[in-house]
């Protein structure tokens, strides 16, 4: 898997390189949704992933070579999880050294860290999302998969920024947090069996 790793970091560099300067700037600027933004928009990378693996026909070398399709598909699940990841660690990051600074505003105050984590967990649902309908549809034929996994990004992070806003207190609580993780499991262990139906079926 390190291998398809690294075949992913070499196609996409230029645009990581991009992500990386994003997500710092949007986790670093004293806006809610901003910071938001830059957590769950890790799982917009794989679909760019696949889109240009597609288009060069690398999905159907990829099958001569000697990987299964759980390591194929795992791998595109890899792929957003370390986006995810680079994200809330830009975003506690930035947030961390907004709080140092002498002078702070009530915009700047910050994401709270049940925030970010449930975010984190929203992102990696819309991940689930993502990877088994490019792989069903594919890029070219459904390009609305991507209009769709946008308009989940941004949706999400409204949802987000209300429930913060309705639940500052209880968001922080132990139970609360149970849920989000359950939630992500579950829809990820569901996610993967969809996508190693899918990959198979387009053989």
């Amino acid at each position: 898997m390190k291998a398809l790793l690294l075949k992913d970091w070499y196609v996409l560099r230029k645009q990581a390189w991009a992500y990386l300067i994003i997500v710092l700037v949007w986790g670093a600027i004293p806006s809610e949704v901003l910071n938001l933004l830059a957590v769950v928009y890790g799982a917009m990378i794989p679909y760019t992933a696949m889109a240009y693996d597609q288009r060069s026909h690398w999905d159907r070398f990829a099958r001569m070579l000697p990987y299964s399709d759980r390591t194929v598909v795992l791998s595109r699940y890899a792929l957003g999880w370390v986006s995810l990841l680079i994200g809330t660690a830009a975003v506690t990051l930035c947030q961390g050294i907004v709080s140092c600074l002498p002078v702070r505003t009530e915009a700047a105050a910050g994401l709270s860290p049940a925030l970010i984590y449930t975010a984190l967990c929203v992102g990696t649902i819309l991940l689930s999302i993502n990877v088994p309908l490019t792989l069903r549809f594919g890029s070219e034929k459904a390009r609305m998969v991507s209009v769709l996994i946008t308009f989940l990004v941004f949706a999400s992070v409204g949802f987000l920024k209300g429930l913060d806003a309705g639940s500052p207190a209880g968001a922080a609580a132990f139970p609360a947090l149970l849920l989000p993780a359950a939630l992500t499991i579950i829809a990820t262990a569901v996610s993967i069996l969809l996508s190693l139906k899918f990959y198979r079926e387009n053989r």
